[in-house]
């Protein structure tokens, strides 16, 4: 009788339903190969070769792998043969890597299959599988609002994806423009998906908006007054577009994130005091606002600032095992990254005043008592 009960619940056949596909979807990937147009190899059996110390240039010291791989063809002309090839990698893994028996190989075969090489791992079981997980723990803890969030997801994806695709078909629309746009369609459609259409979701939507172009606006101010100094924009010169208008784009995209989470927070954390006490002040009430956003504000930057950082953190650690100082390394490396953490950290403080200053206004337009 419970189990019946349970499965009239709607929600319940929603995540069923994303269970059995994320299933089928794992098995599927785990049979795919004859679906790729690229050749396949199981790794059938290693044999360690060789084993040897080296030491570079900067005193470095690695230990340098051959192994010998026996391979059988999944797919393609050449399925159901197998061939052996020699495989190189350090200890470190750093530019090589380490190949085990079972391991699917993408391979890239010429003529014959005297001389194939390695290009990668076939991952797509694991990106399926952690896919399934993400989305499944977000219906499993949000419900009804995590099908939601999952759609905005979806719709904030297509948004960014479809505003590069328009710039590479037709370069000579602006990319920052098409960005924007995307940004504006991507917050409309989260905000309004997960808090419904009412006047509240309006004011965050506005909260959030004006937060993150302000603090890109600042951003742009600086960066056109002083030149750009002390931004490596050098370390985007393989990009045949503008540097500056690629470095404001990307802030805007991952300012987005953070002063929408602020601009949420205030803004469900007033009305639900005022629901809760209707009789409150305005100044008391803006008061609770600020106090909210204090309480947020050292969280999200720092969020901001270790998500940034960690992206970079590899070359960082590459850049000063080769000898280059410490200095030079974060320049190199975390200059646009720092850059980013602490305009997001001003779309963050300047988001809190913005969004606390619209709630009022819906107060006084009658939006509490609605």
């Amino acid at each position: 009788m419970h189990n019946r009960t349970i499965f009239k619940q709607p929600f319940t056949w929603v995540f069923s339903i994303f269970t059995l596909v994320f299933i089928i979807l794992i098995i599927f990937t785990l049979v795919n190969d004859k679906f790729y147009s690229i050749p396949i190899a199981k790794v059938t059996d290693v044999e360690q070769v060789a084993c040897k110390q080296v030491t570079d240039e900067h005193h470095n010291r690695d230990t340098k792998h051959t192994q010998k791989l026996t391979l059988k063809m999944l797919n393609g002309q050449f399925e159901g043969q197998t061939t052996t090839i020699n495989n190189t990698y350090s200890a470190s893994q750093a530019d090589s890597e380490k190949y085990s028996k079972n391991n699917k190989l993408l391979l890239h075969v010429g003529e014959s299959l005297k001389r194939p090489y390695v290009l990668e791992k076939k991952r797509d079981t694991l990106v399926v599988t952690m896919t399934g997980i993400f989305l499944l723990t977000i219906l499993w803890v949000g419900k009804r609002i995590g099908l939601y969030s999952i759609l905005s997801l979806i719709l904030t994806t297509l948004a960014v994806l479809s505003a590069i695709a328009i710039h590479n078909i037709k370069p000579e629309i602006n990319l920052f423009a098409m960005m924007a746009l995307a940004v504006i369609i991507a917050t409309v459609s989260t905000l309004v998906l997960v808090l419904g259409w009412n006047t509240r979701t309006w004011v965050t939507i506005g909260g959030t908006l004006l937060g993150t172009f302000l603090c890109v606006g600042i951003m742009y101010i600086v960066i056109q007054t002083n030149d750009g100094n002390g931004l490596k924009f050098e370390t985007m010169g393989f990009l045949t577009l503008p540097p500056k208008e690629i470095f404001l784009a990307s802030v805007m995209i991952g300012t987005l994130g953070a002063v929408m989470d602020v601009a949420i927070t205030i803004s469900s954390g007033m009305a639900e005091i005022l629901r809760r006490n209707p009789t409150i002040t305005l100044s008391r009430w803006a008061l609770a606002g600020r106090r909210i956003g204090q309480d947020i504000m050292g969280t999200m930057t720092n969020i901001l600032l270790f998500s940034y950082l960690s992206g970079a953190l590899p070359m960082f650690l590459i850049y000063l095992k080769n000898a280059n100082t410490i200095t030079y390394s974060i320049s190199m490396n975390w200059s646009l990254e720092i850059s980013r953490a602490i305009t997001g950290g001003i779309g963050i403080v300047l988001t809190i005043p913005i969004t606390i200053l619209l709630m009022q206004l819906w107060w006084r337009m009658g939006g509490a008592k609605r």
